[in-house]
């Protein structure tokens, strides 16, 4: 299949730099200020410093498996056809206080996570026993002390880091964080994101559609995005084409959060009134990126919170996020410079592609593995408002502003949209 690209228009005479403007949103933040958040709300956090363990784990030595605690001493030269026998003392479970001596030739039973009774130094997994009255037999010589025993410390010792700063908080951390007795983590909350929907001619999912009236697709996938980004995101009411309407919306989001996101009435036309009342409210200016899609775009603060404007059509917005508005997410979220953007790959191009002249284009493709590795194929039509060519894209594959047309087989860097793309590495 051909693929369909839009049609070249000139460029405007104002036209920023792909690079620049990215540099001139991002200089703008700063992360979010640190916040002390309980356990239960620290998942997808970024630490803001580092942990250190305030006690060892674990805190006292244990046994691995169910079994007997023993003298490694006493069960010297046990073989299956002559097993040792010892006599049991007492029993041992998980949480268990006063724990009962072991004497030479004696055994205690012991479970999973129980301590490790005075004077015995190994374990013997019950798979190896068998038992007789009060007595055990240890059918296989451990080959010395320390078997099945999991030291005091043995995984981290007290004032070890554990965490460092920067260290995004996924289970596995929040579960370190619990181990080693912190209630609280000091973290970059997650940003809210407030999402405005503007226009007369948008129409809620679900709801008759009049006449030139359109869905609003682009808040819900704002929404989407900025939740997949990390951040909590919501909603807010749809705004009327009406100046006073559009102020009061937008200072009720800037209020409530952390950066509002909108979509549409960021161009020239007459009655883009969201240009004007952002204006208005603070030094939310528009500008015009060298991209495709998604050149016309607005980004300033109202009301003293970072705002970014949009554009209307759909695929244009979803690359916008993608590019943009997702590495100002993440700065303000605490990650660290290098963890901004997406991964990239390099793959080569299935067919021939085409961009407008001074224009960074972002290409929707769908990534496979050739004989000579990563292919990229153009997922249909390249138009702005097709999102259908974003629904089929494994990735972004990205045209540099310098070139006009690349042939097929050549070489492109692809940033990749899906967090389940780890094959392709």
């Amino acid at each position: 299949m051909t693929a369909a690209f839009p049609p070249d228009r000139p460029n405007p005479p104002d036209l920023v730099p792909f690079a620049e403007a990215r540099a001139a949103v991002l200089e703008r933040l700063e992360p979010l200020p640190v916040r002390e958040v309980g356990l239960a709300d620290a998942l997808g956090c970024v630490l803001a410093a580092d942990v250190a363990a305030a006690e060892d784990l674990p805190p006292f030595a244990n046994s691995a498996m169910d079994g007997f605690a023993v003298r490694g001493a006493d069960l010297a030269g046990a073989v299956e056809a002559h097993p040792v026998a010892l006599k049991i003392t007492g029993e041992v479970f998980a949480g268990t206080g006063g724990l009962p001596a072991v004497e030479p030739g004696g055994a205690v039973r012991i479970m999973t996570g129980g301590a490790i009774p005075p004077g015995a130094d190994t374990v013997v997994p019950v798979e190896q026993t068998s038992v007789e009255g009060d007595t055990v037999l240890v059918h296989i010589d451990p080959e010395g002390p320390g078997r099945f025993v999991r030291e005091a410390g043995e995984d981290v010792r007290r004032g070890t880091v554990v965490l460092e700063r920067g260290r995004v908080l996924d289970p596995a951390a929040v579960g370190m964080l619990a181990s080693v007795g912190a209630r609280t983590a000091a973290v970059h909350p997650r940003p809210r994101v407030m999402v405005v929907s503007t226009g007369d001619e948008l129409v809620d999912p679900g709801d008759p559609l009049g006449p030139g009236q359109i869905r609003d697709s682009n808040s819900w996938l704002l929404v989407a995005q900025s939740r997949a980004a990390g951040a909590d995101a919501m909603r807010c009411d749809k705004l009327r084409d009406d100046p006073v309407a559009l102020r009061r919306g937008f200072a009720m989001a800037a209020a409530d959060g952390d950066l509002v996101l909108t979509s549409g009435g960021v161009s020239v036309g007459d009655r883009d009134y969201t240009r004007q009342v952002l204006a208005e409210l603070g030094d939310v200016r528009g500008l015009r990126v060298a991209m495709q899609p998604g050149m016309p775009q607005a980004f300033g603060f109202a009301a003293g919170t970072p705002l970014y404007g949009l554009p209307g059509n759909p695929v244009s917005c979803f690359v916008v996020f993608e590019t943009l508005v997702r590495p100002a997410l993440r700065r303000l979220a605490g990650h660290p410079d290098d963890r901004l953007d997406r991964p990239r790959v390099v793959a080569r191009l299935a067919g021939p592609v085409r961009s407008p002249e001074g224009k960074v284009s972002f290409l929707r493709v769908r990534l496979e593995v050739g004989d000579d590795g990563l292919v990229a194929s153009i997922t249909g039509n390249q138009g702005s408002g097709v999102l259908s060519s974003c629904v089929a894209a494994d990735g972004l594959a990205v045209v540099p502003a310098e070139r006009r047309e690349l042939p097929a087989g050549s070489p492109v860097q692809v940033v990749l949209l899906r967090e389940d793309m780890a094959w392709v590495s």
